[in-house]
């Protein structure tokens, strides 16, 4: 039976070279899909918004709900949103590279596609443009199973979307036991324990503490993903 490494991509897989530059697609697509100007996204907004780690859906509604727009035209609008975000992406890239592939990251991804016992997958809060975008930009392939940020609001939702996915994509029944969910902030591990997967932290996402994570604790916390406990965890060789 394969086991699923399920990969977040922001400060997992990826890193982000100019993160404020590229925060700005929430105010330009919100501007673009809806005409309501919402502000520069800047580090203070974020941190009082508490961002990290959150969905872009959660994030997107949470600035736009105070502007007269309804639930059911935001979430009808939701794709085109996504698209504006790509196309936003695309005008900060023209500027120089936006994201950089985490190298260790890289080498475990390989491993995991090359392992005959594992199957790989994504989790992320990106909408799934952008998410697609970023995965391209920084040199890495598409997933061809994942589950995306305009699924749901909240990381735990999304989490609990993994299994019935999964077993649609992969025609066979998924136990918790079976899937490690490898992320980089305190949201990836509460929506591991929301579905009671394997989870392991890796200390190189954006604006991220260690001590953040003293009520919440992973079953691996990593400075990089070639860690020989994370190899041996998911049955792998150096």
């Amino acid at each position: 039976m394969k086991k699923f490494v399920i990969f977040d991509i922001d400060g997992t897989l990826i890193r982000a070279l100019r993160p404020i530059d590229n925060l700005q697609r929430f105010r330009y697509s919100i501007q673009k899909a809806f005409d309501v100007d919402v502000g520069k996204m800047t580090h203070e907004v974020w941190k009082r918004g508490n961002y990290n780690g959150k969905g872009d859906r959660f994030i997107l509604w949470n600035m736009l709900s105070h502007h007269g727009v309804s639930r059911d035209t935001f979430l009808d609008r939701l794709g085109e949103i996504g698209e504006y975000f790509a196309a936003y992406l695309d005008i900060v890239r023209a500027d120089g590279p936006s994201y950089e592939v985490i190298e260790d990251a890289k080498k475990l991804l390989e491993k995991v596609i090359s392992a005959r016992h594992l199957s790989e997958g994504v989790l992320t809060g990106n909408l799934g443009p952008s998410a697609r975008w970023k995965l391209k930009d920084a040199g890495l392939p598409e997933f061809a199973f994942g589950v995306y940020g305009h699924e749901a609001d909240s990381r735990e939702d999304l989490a609990r979307l993994i299994i019935p996915k999964a077993k649609k994509f992969f025609g066979r029944d998924i136990i918790p036991s079976d899937i490690t969910i490898i992320g980089d902030t305190v949201n990836d591990v509460l929506c591991a324990r929301a579905i009671g997967a394997t989870v392991i932290i890796v200390s190189t996402g954006w604006n991220v503490h260690k001590d953040e994570f003293a009520d919440h604790l992973p079953d691996l916390h990593v400075d990089s993903l070639l860690d020989e406990r994370v190899l041996s965890l998911l049955g792998l060789t150096v």
